[in-house]
């Protein structure tokens, strides 16, 4: 199936910057007919009113994120973590990049709050149309390596998305193409770390099911930017990835397992209290703290293997930059002149 592609530009970027979240509004000079538009004009206010009505559609369709997962601070995190988890060369390469990372670590969120069609790449509700341990998924995402089904979009396509940018990457870096590497790894790093949040993986993506509305935010955002000062991620060293599908199910699965720890810890947490009382959150960061910390080192393994693999599969083209023996010979240098200072 042919799928729709999302605006990646960094203009679309800029614009989206500042906007609130939610989804997006339309205002009455957007919504008027091209009948209405002088002659000159109708054309181009014919093509804009069809756009429009599609945004509409897919606005009605796709549901709108409560929240960004992992929020900013998570994304930024689990980047960071997966540079420092790279071999080398490539984590001198990623090092030399990583205010790009960190500093774009959120576009796709903000491409989200404007373009209907980029929100479902953030998720994938397993449970949408299969059961545990999700036979059908499998065999249509790794058995078969087919495309999402169109009816399929509204419980969302990140496991396509990852695989879809984790091989433009690849192809980025076998061309050369440096800048539209850097897009390519933040788009794969971002997919791929939302992922790893047990409630994109899940129709009960907000607790709207169990009477625990809001327990999304509370859990990716609120938590996180409470506990990460206090964290140190620890993430298994990246590595290869030869069935890179596989992988992908496999972490979509291992992020679906965690969905019941969240939601029986927030329905501890507010256990005779309401979410407003301090009390709620001092317990529900205890009760599901750790778990955030896991899911956010599982997330910077997964990324930083995902980076990886694309530069394997690139052929493990030379990387611009400071050679591996030049960077290691300047720690030395650094780590010598702190060893004399401290000696004063």
């Amino acid at each position: 199936m042919k799928t729709k592609e999302h605006v990646s530009g960094e203009g679309a970027i800029v614009a989206a910057r500042g906007r609130r979240n939610g989804c997006p509004s339309t205002s009455n000079s957007a919504l008027r007919s091209p009948l209405q538009a002088p002659n000159g004009e109708r054309a181009v206010s014919a093509a804009r009113w069809l756009r429009v009505a599609a945004m509409l559609v897919l606005a009605i369709v796709y549901r709108c994120e409560p929240g960004w997962a992992w929020s900013d601070r998570g994304h930024k995190l689990i980047n960071a973590a997966a540079v420092d988890n790279l071999p080398q060369p490539l984590r001198s390469y990623f090092q030399a990049r990583i205010v790009y990372l960190l500093e774009h670590a959120s576009d796709p969120d903000l491409l989200a709050h404007d373009d209907a069609a980029e929100r479902p790449h953030h998720y994938t509700d397993l449970d949408a149309d299969d059961t545990y341990p999700f036979p059908n998924l499998r065999r249509q995402f790794v058995l078969e390596r087919a495309a999402p089904m169109f009816w399929q979009l509204r419980n969302g396509d990140s496991l396509w998305q990852i695989e879809r940018f984790t091989l433009r990457l690849a192809d980025s870096f076998q061309r050369r193409r440096w800048q539209a590497a850097d897009q390519d790894a933040v788009f794969a790093a971002h997919y791929a770390a939302d992922l790893t949040q047990p409630l994109h993986t899940v129709r009960n993506y907000d607790g709207q099911l169990t009477g625990q509305k809001g327990v999304h935010a509370r859990f990716e955002t609120d938590l996180v930017i409470a506990l990460a000062d206090g964290w140190r991620l620890k993430p298994q060293p990246a590595i290869f990835l030869p069935d890179l599908r596989g992988r992908i199910f496999e972490e979509a699965v291992a992020s679906f397992n965690c969905r019941n720890l969240v939601f029986a810890s927030d329905r501890i947490a507010v256990s005779g209290r309401t979410y407003l009382d301090p009390q709620y959150s001092a317990v529900f960061y205890k009760l599901a703290g750790p778990l955030a910390e896991k899911r956010l080192s599982a997330g910077a393994s997964f990324v930083g293997s995902l980076w990886y693999t694309a530069w394997v599969r690139a052929g493990k083209p030379p990387l611009p930059g400071k050679s591996v023996q030049a960077l290691a010979a300047s720690e030395l240098k650094v780590e010598a002149a702190l060893r004399r200072h401290m000696a004063k």
